[in-house]
């Protein structure tokens, strides 16, 4: 499994060095899409937005520290036993302050893909349950940058979540995000 992720990671970085043209040291970027929860009865899709800084470390290793605000939808069940049960739920507000690591991508124009690692502090609150916790989160997805001129990329990305929870457990989604990304180039 090792060898593969080290493979990946390397078609990667070389099929990224063909398609850039100038290197960026800082860029802003914004992504909205959909959230779909994995595995929570308790929850339905909903909605995603975040606010991103980016710094280039080099052509290929990207730093991103961003804000996201998550939104759950409320629930339904078509489970005859289960029907009431989530009656006055809501989904439950999710706001994370993170950093993710990016391997390829980068500024410039053409098409680049990207894988995504990332840590975050996750606050997950529910007011019907009386639910605010703050945990230590983590992420991972690929992308997809396409350079519209030097300055600015479209931004396509999917990345799955997992927050730990205080009780054990965890809270697990994943995203489909579109976006767009300003350059300040040198």
């Amino acid at each position: 499994m090792k060898k593969i992720f080290i493979l990946i990671c390397l078609l990667f970085i070389v099929g990224n060095g063909v398609a850039q043209t100038r290197s960026a040291t800082f860029g802003l970027g914004v992504n909205a899409g959909v959230l779909y929860p994995i595995v929570q009865d308790d929850q339905s899709s909903g909605t995603t937005f975040s606010f991103k800084a980016i710094y280039s470390l080099g052509s290929i290793l990207i730093v991103e520290p961003n804000i996201t605000f998550e939104k759950y939808g409320t629930p339904t069940t078509d489970d005859p036993e289960l029907v009431g049960l989530y009656d006055g739920f809501e989904g439950s507000k999710v706001t994370s302050y993170g950093v993710d690591g990016i391997i390829g991508g980068g500024s410039g124009s053409g098409l680049r893909s990207y894988l995504i690692l990332g840590i975050g502090y996750y606050n997950v609150q529910r007011d019907i349950a009386l639910q605010d916790e703050t945990d230590v989160g983590y992420s991972g997805g690929v992308g997809i940058g396409l350079g519209i001129t030097s300055a600015m990329s479209l931004d396509v990305r999917g990345k799955l979540y997992v927050i730990p929870s205080d009780g054990g457990g965890s809270k697990k989604s994943a995203s489909a995000t579109v976006g767009l990304n300003y350059y300040f180039t040198k």
